[in-house]
């Protein structure tokens, strides 16, 4: 659970790529906040050739020296963390990291991503579309660098759908803006849905209006300046992805229903649009027990 002194177990799941590098970078700029313990988890898994014989796409020499430039770079910038290589044996590599997050009990998943389209991270088997379905924890999912320090003002977009998601949003929110001189922008892009017989649902001014003073309610309790955008543009990932470039927030927080890919194609998931909408983190705060 999110507390609001910020995040305080992490799991940084690695694979040496460029979106990884970005990865290690916000975990020392949210970590370091909050004095984090840090888990580094690397999947060594195996690629199945024809005829089933498995073959190995990276020795185990080289998954442990990745873990440890890992850590190497964690403990330069002041971070307490320990690392950990992972066979998936057959459970794939999404689900193996899950599992490493609930045994760690984190309050929070980073991991890099290419950023590609649902329809496309259905077939390339996008790792971070499939934690987010496995995990009720906050998930990172870092495309872009933050180009700021542990210690600097942030600006965090938190982008509100109004309901059961106004609560876990706002707590990543303030755990995310931990840092001193920090303000959060609350975005709630107004719905007008169309249905195929033509009949229109608007959502109406005071359901807004509560959505929007919940959350800054909470904002000010917790001693965090804030403000809020009420916007009547869609798509809703569109919009949000506009008014973060606008306002150069440094990370978007948004909930989600942590649905599987094709459930978020179908009602148009704002969490899995922003992924490959905006180049900035894009921070999913944790799943309601239902």
């Amino acid at each position: 659970m999110i507390t609001t002194t910020g995040f305080k177990r992490i799991v940084l799941a690695t694979d040496g790529s460029d979106h990884a590098q970005a990865a290690i970078e916000a975990t020392i700029a949210l970590g370091g906040t909050s004095s984090a313990e840090v888990l580094v988890v690397h999947v060594w898994n195996f690629e199945v050739y024809p005829d089933d014989v498995p073959m190995e796409t990276e020795s185990r020499g080289d998954a442990a020296a990745l873990v440890l430039k890992t850590l190497e770079k964690l403990r330069d910038g002041g971070m307490v963390a320990e690392a950990k290589v992972c066979e998936a044996n057959g459970a794939g590599i999404a689900q193996t990291i899950a599992h490493v997050a609930r045994e760690f009990n984190a309050d929070l998943v980073i991991l890099g991503s290419r950023g590609l389209s649902d329809w496309q991270s259905i077939f390339k088997h996008s790792v971070s579309h499939q934690v987010l379905a496995a995990v009720n924890c906050p998930v990172l999912v870092v495309r872009g660098r933050l180009t700021i320090e542990a210690s600097s003002p942030r600006r965090v977009l938190l982008a509100i759908a109004g309901g059961d998601d106004v609560a876990p949003c706002v707590r990543a929110a303030v755990a995310a803006a931990q840092t001193p001189s920090s303000e959060v922008m609350v975005v709630h892009v107004a719905q007008a849905l169309v249905g195929p017989q033509g009949f229109a649902y608007v959502e109406p001014p005071e359901e807004i209006h509560a959505t929007m003073a919940s959350a800054l309610g909470i904002l000010k309790d917790s001693s965090i300046k804030a403000q809020g955008v009420i916007a009547h543009t869609s798509p809703v990932a569109d919009s949000v992805a506009e008014i973060a470039q606008t306002w150069k927030a440094d990370i978007i927080v948004v909930g989600s229903r942590r649905m599987g890919d094709l459930g978020g194609l179908i009602l148009g998931s704002v969490s899995h649009s922003l992924l490959h909408t905006t180049t900035r983190p894009v921070l999913i705060a944790e799943r309601m027990d239902k």
